[in-house]
């Protein structure tokens, strides 16, 4: 486990949330909104960084699935429950136009982002099953839905999530398991890309807590009556999709 850790032995209060990639700032944001709900986080990650206290931290490479599997089954041994899932990791090269991509370009993209997701939403389908639902949150992007030059790798690995995440809505509705994703712009450092921040309406990169993990509490919610969608949350850039 990261250190730094500070969540009890035990059961939890609440719900339990496992985060893929979750210890990166957008990770962390939607970490911090979970706890402040009582939701139990629990971040994996192949580079784990000091986790806030709110998260529980396990090292792990999503691409091995031995190691997702053990992840899993370590959470419900200490928790008992898997409530929720929120895929973002994904490793890419960008930057090479579609006639210098190698399939090795794509198989970064893909085992790391579409074949990760969907093994850990096998692993996690029966524990939300037996609860009686649950709810699946994939991180998707505008390099897919709109397409971004020389981003191709990427572009394609993010849209194979949205397609694995419609045809997941449609058979697991009838367990009540929702299964939606999330396109963001925020939770890098804005000083990456200031040429893309205006052209956002809203003229700034969301908030990776109060903007992002505030809107993902909702799709992780119980309540959320809505499934097989993707939800924008990008200061409204995407009305140009």
């Amino acid at each position: 486990m990261g250190e730094g850790c500070q969540v009890a032995d035990g059961p939890p209060q609440g719900r339990v949330a496992i985060l893929t990639g979750g210890t990166g700032k957008l990770g962390r944001g939607i970490c911090r909104a979970f706890a402040k709900q009582g939701i139990t986080p629990v971040a994996l990650d192949l580079h784990p960084v000091e986790a806030d206290a709110a998260a529980l931290v396990r090292q792990c490479d999503v691409t091995d699935p031995e190691a997702c599997r053990s992840a899993v089954d370590e959470v419900v041994e200490r928790y008992g429950r898997i409530d929720i899932l929120v895929n973002l990791a994904q490793a890419y090269r960008c930057d090479n136009a579609i006639m210098e991509l190698t399939d090795d370009d794509l198989r970064v993209s893909y085992e790391s982002g579409p074949i990760a997701s969907m093994r850990l939403m096998q692993l996690c389908y029966p524990h939300m099953k037996a609860l009686g639902g649950g709810n699946v949150v994939n991180c998707v992007s505008g390099a897919g839905t709109q397409g971004t030059p020389r981003m191709g790798a990427y572009g394609s690995a993010k849209e194979a999530i949205r397609g694995l995440t419609k045809a997941a809505a449609l058979e697991w509705g009838a367990d009540n398991i929702k299964v939606n994703c999330f396109a963001p712009f925020g939770g890098d450092d804005p000083n990456m890309h200031p040429e893309y921040v205006k052209q956002v309406p809203l003229q700034r990169y969301g908030d990776p807590e109060k903007d992002i993990g505030s809107a993902i509490v909702y799709l992780a919610s119980p309540d959320c009556y809505m499934t097989g969608r993707t939800l924008f949350l990008d200061g409204g850039i995407g009305t140009l999709r």
